[in-house]
């Protein structure tokens, strides 16, 4: 985004200097629908400046989350600079939503910045800025939590994240060792993550009550914008996918069990080569970068040219390595209109699907990097993980670039197929898990747990507990987005089925599936989701029967691949 207004030594880190620019925004004299626009695009350069510096804070932090002064900076920045700017923001939507010349705005150019704008009026609640600033403070503990656990095994000391890889051993010992080692850690911080999450539970119900709604789950449904769906809907997506995908990879992992002779398949299996081979995608960081520039160049070439001028920006943090937080994410940078990817790659094919979906994110901000509302820019995550997950699908047959050897080559495609597929079951148990939480805020921790375990014996695909039923109900601490992002989860199903059905067209037309890609990114949150899906060529629908046919189109493709 240009700066129009503000020069390049304007300083957002002086609260001061914020008061004083929000301050001129509310007595700022509108006399005509000119003046309204300037008036928006004023307010909306200077959110792209305050969002830039907050990202920087919140990528440091997550890039050190051992180190305290990081956290410390981000929560000071987020409990002064952001808060006001929250508190003010109320009143200058009020100030835009009411004035005499809001009418005469463009209507193509304003409708859906219109109804953004009357959702986060209607949203707000000025007690529950000291609450969100609290609700950030310690769901930011999470991180902290998770990165500082190391787990000594095979003569190595491990994170969490570096002691997946022998999940994939073909070693059963070795598998199972290494999984209980994982859980072992886990369940050592499990008093203090349920502590931490009690917390959080408490503060979210505050925030819901401050507003009159009758729970956690109704509030964020309609501070999320889900102007689409309703709760009711997803209750009807978690029984479609128990009816449709559920049997579907029961027997998958049927003829798995079957296929590596085990006579039932136990949580630490679920990793398991069929053949005995480990895909091994690349050696080091710099090799996962350089093959990933080629496939997506193999794309589009100018998509690869996007990552490529990431690395030399340095806007990437790929590798895994202790106090690190966990996870990966794109972080958009609003005002210069680039972005930053962070993962925690430790050698394995998840990590190539990994840096795919996040560079399909990243793509996304690219093709808004001149959109002026912000509104636009900061897309619903229905929208965000339709690009960053077609982007898995759309460069898997370019994966070569990564698996010179044929026989890789397909194992790594059928991995990402049937991932999908399993993208569906673990969604809903979480997604399901919060429902309850939320709708019983007054539960105990042993009924959260009793709840987890039996949601997950709910969506089980045919993995075998038994003997196991502490671990399986506390898997739901390892998920960071019920800590930090509560109810951001659903949306990677429902972007998952809009990938399938992008890859679907991709086989059928893909320089015509491509184009109508980069249209969908191009739009940001410029229109209703059901209008971004459709320029996407695909449907906004999660119903039964089309959830049916684009899982037989995939169980279609895996057999093609056998």
């Amino acid at each position: 985004m240009d700066k129009i207004y503000y020069s390049e030594d304007f300083q957002v880190g002086n609260i001061e200097n914020v008061k004083n620019e929000l301050q001129k925004l509310l007595e700022k004299d509108l006399k005509s629908a000119e003046d309204l626009e300037r008036y928006i695009d004023r307010y909306n350069e200077l959110s792209a400046i305050v969002e830039e510096v907050m990202a920087w804070k919140y990528i440091k932090m997550t890039r050190f989350a051992d180190q305290e002064e990081y956290s410390k900076d981000f929560n000071e920045f987020y409990g002064t600079i952001v808060a006001e700017f929250n508190k003010q923001s109320f009143h200058i939507n009020k100030k835009i939503a009411d004035s005499p010349y809001n009418m005469e705005l463009p209507e193509e150019r304003y409708k859906n910045y219109k109804l953004i704008l009357k959702n986060d009026i209607e949203i707000f609640e000025e007690k529950n800025i000291p609450l969100q600033i609290e609700e950030n403070e310690l769901s930011n503990q999470y991180g902290e939590i998770i990165s500082k656990i190391n787990i000594e095994f095979q003569g190595g000391s491990y994170t969490l994240s570096q002691m997946n890889k022998f999940l994939k051993d073909n070693d059963r010992e070795t598998r199972e060792k290494a999984w209980r080692k994982i859980y072992g850690a886990v369940g050592e911080k499990k008093s203090e993550l349920n502590g931490l999450f009690d917390k959080l539970l408490k503060i979210r119900g505050e925030m819901a009550k401050n507003k009159n709604f009758e729970n956690y789950r109704d509030y964020m449904h309609k501070a999320k914008g889900r102007f689409s769906y309703t709760p009711e809907d997803l209750y009807k997506f978690h029984e479609s996918v128990e009816k449709v995908v559920v049997p579907m990879l029961r027997e998958i992992n049927e003829k798995k069990r079957v296929k590596i002779n085990l006579d039932t398949l136990r949580p630490w299996d679920t990793e398991a080569s069929e053949d005995g081979k480990i895909l091994k995608p690349f050696e080091n960081e710099r090799e996962l970068l350089e093959r990933g520039i080629s496939a997506l160049s193999g794309v589009k070439e100018k998509f690869g040219a996007k990552l490529k001028y990431m690395a030399e920006k340095e806007f990437l943090d790929l590798e895994n390595r202790k106090g690190k937080a966990p996870g990966g994410y794109n972080y958009p940078l609003s005002e210069s209109g680039a972005a930053f990817i962070f993962m925690n790659a430790v050698g394995v094919h998840r990590d190539v699907v990994t840096l795919m979906h996040e560079a399909g994110h990243a793509l996304h901000s690219f093709s808004t990097k001149d959109e002026r509302l912000m509104s636009y820019k900061d897309t619903p995550s229905e929208v965000a993980e339709l690009a960053s997950m077609s982007m898995e699908f759309l460069s898997m047959d370019k994966w070569q670039r990564f698996y010179e050897d044929e026989k890789d080559f397909k194992k790594a495609k059928k991995e990402q197929i049937i991932g999908a597929l399993q993208t569906f079951p673990w969604v809903m148990t979480v997604d399901a898990f919060q429902h309850w939480i939320y709708l019983n805020p007054y539960h105990t921790q042993e009924e959260r747990d009793a709840k987890f375990e039996e949601l997950m014996d709910r969506f089980n695909t045919g993995i075998n507990w038994k003997g196991l039923e502490s671990e399986k109900s506390m898997a739901w601490l390892k998920q960071l987005h019920i800590f930090e992002v509560p109810f951001y989860y659903i949306e990677y199903a429902i972007s998952q089925l809009g990938a399938i059905g992008i890859y679907k067209n991709y086989k059928e037309n893909p320089n015509g599936t491509l184009d109508k890609y980069e249209e969908f990114l191009s739009l940001g949150y410029s229109k209703p989701i059901e209008e971004i899906y459709e320029t996407a060529g695909i449907k906004f629908d999660f119903s039964e029967g089309y959830i049916s046919e684009l899982a037989n189109f995939l169980k279609r493709e895996l057999e093609d691949l056998d």
